[in-house]
């Protein structure tokens, strides 16, 4: 009995649960919508595209090599394609084939890896002077670089030269490259099996199986600035290794001039130094986001400031074995170099803690710093850097936490690219920026930044690639609101520009894309990138305000919001081009109406009043329903208490016990009590003695002990 009462005990209790947290969601869906949302969302087909595939058989691992503003180069397997990017048609002419050698192919096959693998992957493009170009290729794991030269337009191969430290081995290896002041900086492995990772430019380089300075990284982009080059790359926190295993987003810089150390060290960098990018929640414990998946370039803007400043975009993560979360962190330049004037970190013994190095224990000259020749740099320098390479102070996100977090199972951010500071009508600037997922989409976001904050806002979410083919790379196509989505085994131009779809004036306003805004003289959403006067548009990028949408550029009359196309025909009939009334075509409800919200007095009939008076029916209607579930759940949990409230064990128990205590209050007096025991039932053993002398007192004592023992 005591199990089945434990049973029903607790699913009464599960039952409340159930019911409360019902409650809870009917309470929360009724009075909470979250901060950020996607206004528009297009599953896959909803946007045409434009497919390129080069090889539709064999994995081809595409990447954009290069672009301009009429071509874009992909490097794909044993070809390097040549693009248009306004249609991409396919340039066949122009198109470089580079297989690889039959023994680099037998030996990458008898090192036990596939028929795929054995291919050449081009990674590499960089544009010389004199019309040469040099292109480095995976070579069947035998990385290798060609110059070719323009002929009649062909191109020609010059030479060969060794790509090992500059180009990948693997395809799928996540490395680096950018050409800046005539030499080519790269981030890549130095071996076969990919275990030592390096940062290169002939010929210097980092240590090779230093953990202080690389630890497992994954190269996500590399960005020249001022006199450095930096690196982003996330990689195994060394500092955190006697805690456990963490991974951390870098940034790491050397120097354009670095020429090596004296002696042994001609061949390292003098000028390596790395620090942690910081990207998470702020709060007393902050959420982090630690993993680094890609970057913008470098773009200048105000954000809210008087002085331009230079940013950087980037998409960083949590980990594969966490909750799944992304975010968009913005990074200045100024505080970039800022944590790398800052105090070094420094671990005195193997099991001993991180910390930072006092001033006084630095050399007189500062470690990492650009020299004229660092070649003549004392030896003492150049081992500071050597083993201390990592800084104390991490960098912070430029508007102090992620401009836009998501916390999704169904995908996490991949790429991201910028169409930096888009002009509106009012002349104020906006970023754009277009971010991929690992499951094919593409999301449109606008930052609204002031001085003090950014606010992103997700305009749309566009699922371009099928079968969740992860986008691997971004690129957007200047002018046109062309997007490049590079997957691994197909590449799609697609137009994310969403204008044509708002059909009112309400709807264009509200999505708040700086290349939209609402042409009254037409009555339609148009881009602003394809006009030439700019007198009927509004636009309100800020906040979205559909009150813009009664007040004509002009500015000197008000109009009311129309809701279907038809009323916004009329209402464009009624104005001019100016934005002044005509005043003869105006039928009387019109005039009437315009003249009230004028004198803001709303007459029987007028359109305004309507939205008025659907708008107080729709609040009306929230609040019954909200009070409705609240009423419905209670009622339903005290009947459901009521059907499953558990039975008690002895139901006749009160009975007995009230009828114990009658017999109490009874007189003994008026009671006669019956010492003759039958004779016919067995003796009981128990401790009352037939025999035994009892001494009955008058108050009837023996009948409580008698009624005790009964």
């Amino acid at each position: 009995m005591s199990i089945i009462w434990t049973t029903k005990t607790l699913y009464l209790a599960h039952s409340r649960s159930i019911l409360l947290i019902l409650i809870y969601l009917v309470i929360c869906c009724c009075g909470w919508m979250p901060d950020t949302y996607t206004k528009i969302v297009n599953g896959i087909g909803k946007i045409k595209t434009t497919k390129f595939i080069g090889n539709s058989t064999h994995p081809d691992h595409f990447i954009v090599l290069y672009q301009d503003n009429t071509t874009v180069l992909l490097g794909g397997r044993n070809f390097v394609y040549n693009l248009s990017v306004f249609d991409f048609t396919e340039r066949k002419d122009n198109k470089i084939e580079w297989t690889s050698l039959d023994p680099d192919s037998e030996i990458c096959l008898l090192k036990g890896k596939s028929e795929d693998d054995c291919q050449n992957y081009i990674r590499i493009l960089v544009p010389l002077p004199d019309n040469q170009i040099l292109v480095c290729g995976t070579n069947s794991y035998k990385p290798l670089c060609r110059y070719y030269t323009a002929k009649n337009d062909e191109y020609v191969s010059v030479k060969d030269v060794d790509g090992r430290g500059t180009c990948p081995y693997d395809p799928e290896h996540n490395s680096t490259a950018v050409f800046s002041n005539g030499q080519l900086y790269s981030a890549t492995v130095a071996d076969f099996s990919g275990r030592y990772p390096l940062i290169y430019r002939d010929p210097q380089r980092t240590e090779l199986s230093n953990l202080k300075q690389l630890n497992g990284p994954n190269f996500v982009s590399s960005i020249p600035f001022g006199e450095y080059v930096f690196f982003f790359y996330r990689e195994t926190a060394v500092e955190y290794i006697n805690c456990g295993k963490v991974i951390y987003s870098r940034v790491a810089r050397v120097c354009k001039n670095d020429k090596g150390g004296p002696y042994q060290s001609a061949d390292r960098w003098t000028s390596f130094l790395k620090t942690r990018l910081n990207c998470s929640v702020p709060g007393e414990y902050p959420f982090y986001f630690d993993e680094i998946q890609s970057t913008t370039d470098i773009i200048s803007g105000k954000y809210g400031m008087e002085d331009d400043v230079k940013i950087i975009y980037g998409t960083l993560t949590t980990p594969s074995n966490a909750i799944g979360g992304s975010a968009i962190c913005a990074y200045s330049m100024r505080d970039i170099l800022a944590a790398f004037e800052g105090t070094f970190k420094h671990q005195e013994t193997m099991n001993s803690n991180w910390l930072p190095i006092p001033e006084d224990k630095l050399p007189e000259e500062r470690p990492g710093k650009c020299v004229r020749d660092s070649r003549v740099l004392p030896q003492n320098i150049v081992n500071f850097v050597k083993s201390h390479s990592l800084m104390e102070n991490a960098v912070p996100a430029f508007f102090g936490k992620p401009i836009l977090i998501r916390v999704s199972q169904e995908y996490r951010f991949t790429a991201i690219t910028v169409e930096p500071q888009v002009e509106t009508l009012t002349g104020d600037k906006y970023d754009i920026l277009y971010v991929g997922t690992d499951d094919g989409r593409v999301l449109k976001v606008v930052n609204i930044a002031t001085s003090s904050q950014a606010k992103a806002i997700v305009l749309s979410e566009n699922v371009i690639l099928p079968n969740n083919a992860p986008v691997k790379q971004l690129k957007i196509v200047p002018g046109s609101g062309n997007i490049i989505v590079v997957g691994r085994d197909e590449v799609r131009l697609a137009n994310l520009n969403h204008c044509s779809q708002m059909q009112t004036c309400r709807d264009c306003i509200m999505l708040q894309d700086p290349h939209c805004a609402w042409d009254y003289h037409n009555a339609v959403c148009e881009n602003i990138d394809n006009i030439t006067s700019r007198l009927s548009f509004v636009q309100d990028i800020k906040h979205g305000d559909e009150e813009r949408c009664r007040i004509p550029p002009s500015g000197n009359k008000k109009i009311p919001i129309y809701k279907n196309d038809a009323v916004n025909k009329i209402t464009a009939n009624t104005i001019s081009e100016d934005g002044n009334g005509d005043g003869g075509d105006k039928s009387r409800n019109s005039k009437e109406c315009e003249d009230a919200v004028e004198s803001n007095e709303i007459p029987t009939g007028c359109a305004v009043q309507q939205r008025l008076v659907i708008a107080g029916t729709l609040h009306f209607v929230l609040f019954i329903a909200c009070s409705l579930c609240l009423v419905f759940g209670f009622v339903a949990g005290y009947f459901i208490s009521k059907r499953f409230q558990p039975q008690p064990q002895y139901p006749n128990s009160p009975f007995i016990e009230q009828h114990n205590h009658l017999d109490r209050l009874t007189p003994r007096a008026n009671k006669s009590v019956n010492l003759n025991v039958p004779q016919n039932p067995p003796p009981k053993k128990d401790n009352l003695d037939v025999s035994k002398d009892l001494n009955i007192a008058s108050d009837g004592t023996l009948q409580k002990i008698k009624k005790t023992y009964i």
